[in-house]
């Protein structure tokens, strides 16, 4: 890939729009299952099957592979994934992808606010109209009011927030680990976290579900595998863009093989919600660019 896509830039924008492919392919799957098994199942399976996808990467050369100076940090951040995937895969059977997608772009406005609200971070009101315009989004792709509140909508949104925790985890061992390992320590946490409940929820697979569950380990284990190597490359705020391709691949799968897609309003949604987290995002990289930290990496 060095010599095909010279630039660190390049790689990590592929390997990104890569990642967003992937786990399109994942929630379909995902989509599939928890419409005849209970999500929490689905979420364990899917655990279970991406422990058996990644770990023969990491112990190709024994247990040393499996070795790492962030165990602390890693079980901090499943705390975060686990809830959120608890809420994803709960959701994502009740809503279209495209409608997934959309919401899912909110995950820097929630950053924003869990820096102001946490860690004390200031925000400028740039910033700030970034957010009270994403959330303009948000309200015209679940409406209330109008229409029913969709459960699958408010599960969605309080999944993001915790999704965007973790991968700014992420981003921290991503410097000190490999890709390999964030992945598997990720999958052998969710897998213990989910045990419980899948447990509880036990149903015997079909044959052809068990195969579902093991694209479903391949597809988020790829994912997860790339989307971490891209961090390793590029910052989350330059990335994150990318991330708005999503929506047309959702909006594909869901017509290719659930034979619908969202309506009108969660693409105008979408579109609000995607020009609000550009704009924040914009505004971070200048904010960073000019702070002297920056200036001092810099030379000037």
């Amino acid at each position: 890939m060095n010599r095909t896509l010279p630039t660190r830039a390049a790689r990590g924008f592929l390997l990104a729009l890569l990642a967003g492919l992937i786990f399109q392919c994942l929630n379909v799957t995902i989509k599939i299952l928890t419409h005849e098994l209970p999500p929490m199942l689905v979420a364990w399976g899917r655990w279970i099957t991406g422990i058996l996808v990644i770990a023969p990467f990491v112990l190709h050369s024994g247990l040393a592979g499996l070795r790492t100076r962030d165990l602390n940090l890693h079980g901090f951040r499943a705390i975060f994934h686990t809830g959120g995937y608890a809420f994803w895969y709960s959701g994502v059977a009740l809503i279209p992808l495209a409608t997934t997608a959309a919401l899912s772009f909110t995950g820097p406005i929630f950053v924003t606010l869990g820096a102001a609200l946490f860690l004390g971070e200031k925000v400028r009101w740039q910033r700030w109209a970034g957010v009270l315009i994403g959330f303009l989004g948000v309200l015209v792709v679940i409406r209330p009011g109008l229409v029913a509140l969709e459960p699958g909508a408010l599960l969605m949104l309080a999944a993001v927030p915790l999704i965007a925790a973790s991968n700014l985890v992420a981003k921290v061992v991503a410097g000190r680990d490999t890709p390999e390992q964030i992945v598997f320590w990720q999958s052998l946490f969710g897998l213990v976290c989910f045990a419980p409940l899948g447990i509880w929820f036990w149903q015997a697979p079909t044959a052809a579900q068990c195969g579902l569950f093991l694209l479903a380990g391949i597809f988020g284990t790829a994912g997860y595998f790339f989307i971490t190597w891209s961090f390793r490359l590029l910052d989350i705020s330059a990335l994150q863009p990318l991330a708005f391709v999503g929506i047309v691949w959702a909006t594909l799968f869901d017509l290719l093989v659930f034979g619908n897609t969202a309506d009108a309003w969660t693409f105008l949604g979408a579109g609000i919600i995607v020009a609000a987290t550009t704009w924040i995002a914009h505004r971070e990289s200048r904010a960073r660019s000019a702070s002297p930290e920056s200036a001092t990496r810099s030379g000037t």
